[in-house]
């Protein structure tokens, strides 16, 4: 007998990168996403084999962790969500994968939520002080009024920006700069954790301009981090964008291609700059915002 499951897709608003261990084990981490109702499918057969399927090519969604999530739900069935992230986590990082926890835990538990990654020294002294060894993700739900998200959702267009993506090369040169206490690099990291907190601050408080403006500000530091998280193609995209309406970009997940998400200033905004974008040959991803994580997809 056949069993299935499915997770959603992430896209991550800011804070990006400060998941990885490398970084959120020494300093802490902050990361807001949103998972999407696309997604990745997976059934399990007799012999314990899984195969998948994704709703949408483009990387930079956090397909690889879903695909992962899936596995681990499906082989072990009495697990909880907790310990499915970090058997997917584990996983990927036994396959050499280098990045964090954010796509894992979104892809369980879906919503739009603010993640923090304590430090280990953090998670030592919670563990001496309850007995107890605290998870290494802790995750705040952002409840929003069902206008302002809807609102949010509207106003994020989604593309795939048609370049493939390297990005485990990209995580190798950024680590192995932090971990030579490059300047720039820290200095990037430790913004990025900061617009992590800040966007939180902005949707909690259904600040729209300051959605827009930490997702501009998220951007100027990702591309700090390494030249190869943007390319021509990538910065053309977004002059295109801008120049058609479009408030803030980003690209999604480590860069370097994949999906790029914009911020409108309105649903109607939005709307012409999905039909500016479709004009200019860009493929479109349709999405609804997702609130449930893993779920059967029997």
């Amino acid at each position: 007998m056949t069993r299935s499951a499915r997770a959603p897709l992430r896209i991550d608003l800011a804070g990006g990168w400060t998941d990885v261990p490398a970084f959120a084990d020494r300093e802490g981490g902050a990361v807001v996403n949103m998972t999407i109702d696309r997604y990745v499918r997976g059934a399990i057969d007799a012999a314990g084999g899984v195969r998948c399927t994704r709703d949408v090519g483009a990387a930079g969604l956090g397909a690889s962790a879903c695909e992962h999530v899936i596995a681990a739900a499906l082989r072990e069935p009495d697990a909880d969500l907790d310990e499915i992230a970090e058997a997917a986590f584990a996983a990927e990082s036994a396959e050499g994968v280098i990045g964090g926890r954010q796509d894992q835990y979104a892809a369980c538990y879906g919503g739009l939520n603010f993640m923090t990654f304590p430090s280990a020294e953090a998670r030592r002294t919670g563990s001496a002080r309850t007995g107890e060894e605290p998870l290494p993700v802790r995750i705040e739900p952002l409840a929003l009024p069902e206008a302002t998200m809807q609102a949010l959702a509207d106003r994020l267009v989604l593309v795939d920006s048609g370049t493939p993506r390297l990005s485990g090369h990209i995580h190798r040169h950024v680590w192995d700069a932090y971990a030579r206490h490059d300047d720039d690099v820290t200095g990037a990291l430790l913004a990025l954790r900061q617009y992590g907190r800040a966007m939180r601050d902005a949707l909690v408080a259904s600040d729209f301009g300051g959605v827009r403006q930490v997702m501009n500000e998220n951007w100027l530091q990702q591309k700090r981090l390494h030249p190869a998280i943007t390319d021509g193609r990538i910065d053309a995209i977004i002059e295109r964008a801008v120049a058609s309406g479009a408030g803030a970009a980003k690209a999604c997940g480590a860069g370097g291609g994949g999906a790029l998400v914009f911020y409108a200033s309105s649903a109607e905004a939005a709307t012409r700059l999905r039909a500016a974008l479709a004009g200019e040959g860009l493929s479109l991803i349709d999405f609804r915002f997702e609130p449930a994580g893993l779920s059967d997809d029997s």
